[in-house]
């Protein structure tokens, strides 16, 4: 699995030339770019890599230098993206159950704001040498973040308990909570914690299950 950099379905857009520029100048300026890869760095935003049509290329960008095309008012990235990411382990996932959707979701003023799904970011712990030092594998506080083509011409990316998806023939009562939902906060969903289960003593291929309190 992706450790640090991961692909991404490329992103054909524009970057906001002030990103180039180190915030100095050239705020008035976008460039056509495709954006192919996203890295996954602790306590920092989601950063992307593009290339440009002079063969350019730049590492670690936020989701705020981009736009879907030339002019697109730059929107506050807190108003963009919710979470840093959880840990250097991340997966990229087109759902295509989620392919091209509507999605609304409410930023930090409380304004609704509505797009289109293009894809997950996931994060992990990695393996069992690596130090899981975050919150990536803490069932109360991971999340994960969909990348989502705003309809005003920016990108952002929001985690589950922000958005609601509309596919028409599904989500009937669209944006109206069926229920209070609460988060899980502690429960690691295990089907091997429960010490009244066993499997038989045998070499038998069909082993059968045995339940020892009954069997006392």
């Amino acid at each position: 699995m992706p450790e640090l950099n991961a692909n991404i379905p490329p992103i054909e857009c524009y970057v906001r030339g002030n990103f180039l520029r180190d915030q100095q100048d050239s705020h008035d300026q976008y460039f056509s770019c495709v954006i192919f890869g996203v890295a996954s760095v602790p306590n920092r935003s989601p950063l992307f890599h593009f290339m440009m049509e002079d063969g350019g290329i730049w590492w670690r960008m936020p989701i705020n230098a981009f736009c879907t095309e030339p002019g697109v008012k730059e929107e506050d990235i807190h108003n963009l993206v919710l979470w840093n990411s959880f840990s250097s382990f991340v997966t990229v996932t087109k759902f295509s159950g989620l392919s091209n959707l509507t999605m609304n979701y409410m930023d930090r003023t409380k304004t609704k704001i509505q797009g289109k799904y293009l894809f997950t970011l996931d994060w992990y712990g990695g393996d069992g040498n690596s130090l899981d030092d975050g919150y990536s594998e803490t069932p109360g506080q991971h999340k994960c973040g969909h990348v989502i083509q705003r309809n005003d011409g920016n990108f952002a990316i929001q985690p589950n308990n922000r958005v609601f998806v509309l596919e028409p023939s599904i989500t009937t009562k669209f944006g109206k909570p069926l229920i209070h939902r609460l988060i899980n906060h502690t429960r690691k969903w295990d089907v091997e914690d429960a010490a009244k289960w066993i499997i038989e003593d045998s070499d038998a291929y069909h082993y059968d299950v045995i339940n020892t309190e009954v069997d006392k």
